[in-house]
């Protein structure tokens, strides 16, 4: 069964324990994941434009905690004891989501830079390898059915496991070389979100063409109509 923050918060509230409404006060926010690569998709959560108007969607510990839980980062089990140790440590939740704001942005503007043709600063680079350094050494080489693979050591209600893979998620795309060629920002006006271009060509405009894309399609039409009756 599916766990979400607000139930999670209406299961602590049944056992009588006092929850902040800080950490699942309102209904979490369903997360959209359309960049093709991790550390992207978490630069996305942010929405509308950085340039002009942002809105933040991580104002809590539970705001993160449902954005990992929804990218696949966290399962059922982990998801509560994360909030029950979010509840009891409400200074090192609160340390965790600066964290993670803070390698955030500076993943967006890293490859904001590369989707522009420049070098990125040493100050952004130097903080996701201190995200990094934080985090590999958790990762282990574990036996799997087709043989061997890299999984991270979890453990039990910390706080701040799913900074992991995005870390590595943006460190993986930066060495890739042909990837990181690919990366791009959605020329929406009200967007600027950053993804991978797949297409054949290489010319995709918008994070998601039934998104940006339609917005625009739809706003040409207008524009041409307009014109048309002048």
């Amino acid at each position: 069964m599916r766990v979400t923050c607000q139930m999670l918060f209406w299961r602590l509230q049944c056992s009588g324990m006092n929850v902040s409404p800080s950490l699942s006060a309102t209904p979490p926010k369903k997360f959209q994941f359309v960049g093709r690569a991790l550390c992207l998709d978490f630069c996305n959560s942010v929405g509308g434009n950085r340039e002009t108007v942002a809105r933040e969607n991580l104002h809590s510990y539970a705001d993160f905690l449902s954005w990992s839980r929804q990218a696949g980062l966290v399962g059922a089990a982990a998801a509560e004891a994360r909030l029950r140790n979010a509840q009891r440590r409400p200074v090192a939740a609160a340390a965790v989501l600066r964290r993670a704001i803070a390698l955030r942005e500076a993943i967006y503007r890293i490859f904001l830079a590369g989707a522009r043709k420049r070098r990125p600063k040493e100050s952004d680079l130097e903080e996701l390898n201190a995200e990094l350094a934080r985090c590999l050494p958790r990762l282990r080489i574990a036996a799997s059915k087709h043989g061997f693979g890299w999984e991270w050591r979890r453990e039990n209600g910390a706080l701040d496991d799913a900074l992991g893979p995005i870390a590595r998620s943006a460190a993986d795309l930066l060495v890739s070389g042909e990837s990181l060629e690919k990366v791009r920002q959605c020329r929406s006006n009200n967007c600027g979100w950053l993804f991978l271009d797949s297409s054949r060509n290489h010319s995709r405009c918008w994070c998601d063409m039934r998104d940006c894309g339609n917005r625009a399609k739809v706003r040409r039409h207008r524009q041409k109509h307009l014109r048309a009756n002048k």
